[in-house]
């Protein structure tokens, strides 16, 4: 997969029943089982939700007592978006979609921060962790990223030189490169440079469509939703 975001550290057993915020433990239900008398208890899917109706179920599941048991050598055979457009319009999709299970599970007027955090100190299964949680007169999440870092650099590039502040227009270039390098950088193989390139190309225009969905999704919800998908190196 191209997103790193639907992989995570799960191993063979019982998942955990709690998480950080919406980010739960869960399966998706392309290679799901679940008993129908816990479908009915916990109200079968929402139908209020466009993507992430999985995530969604695997939280009201958990908190409903039960548990989520992953069993790895589990197999199904999935179609792939075979086109640039149709990952690209998956990947807006879950963006947008995301803004209403935050939403959903965590209403509160609360500015929230997060991060990647892969160091065995931190029991999420996706590597995140909640930096700050502030009070903010509408709901929000945003994301420490790369990606965003990049981006938020060329915008503090354009108003310091809108400005005339030449020396915060220097520093914003040198955290362009180096959130920059960091990006495409981490994932790039010297033994295949030009399918690094393109896979590289491929990941950026994907993360694009998925950033802007879900600030698209969080302003139909009323929300600061600024999400991203974790870069890690290649294994």
């Amino acid at each position: 997969m191209i997103i790193d975001i639907t992989k995570s550290g799960y191993r063979k057993g019982y998942l955990p029943k709690t998480g950080v915020g919406v980010f739960h433990p869960f399966f998706a239900t392309a290679n799901a089982a679940f008993r129908k008398k816990t479908l009915e208890e916990v109200g079968g899917f929402d139908t209020n939700c466009e993507t992430g109706e999985d995530v969604d179920l695997s939280i009201r599941v958990a908190h409903a007592g039960y548990e989520l048991w992953f069993e790895p050598k589990a197999r199904i055979a999935h179609h792939h978006r075979y086109t640039l457009r149709g990952l690209l319009r998956q990947w807006f999709d879950y963006g947008f979609g995301h803004a209403y299970l935050f939403r959903k599970h965590d209403p509160r007027r609360r500015l929230q921060f997060f991060r990647y955090d892969l160091s065995d100190r931190n029991p999420n299964p996706f590597g995140i962790a909640r930096v700050a949680d502030i009070p903010c007169p509408v709901p929000g999440m945003i994301f420490f990223s790369s990606f965003h870092f990049m981006h938020g650099s060329i915008l503090a590039a354009i108003v310091g030189a809108t400005l005339g502040w030449d020396s915060f227009v220097v520093c914003a270039a040198a955290g362009f490169l180096l959130s920059a390098g960091w990006y495409f950088g981490i994932r790039f193989d010297w033994k295949t440079p030009a399918r690094s390139v393109l896979f590289s190309g491929i990941r950026y225009v994907a993360d694009a469509a998925y950033v802007l969905g879900g600030l698209l999704g969080g302003i139909r919800h009323g929300m600061i939703y600024l999400e991203a998908t974790r870069t890690r190196k290649r294994s």
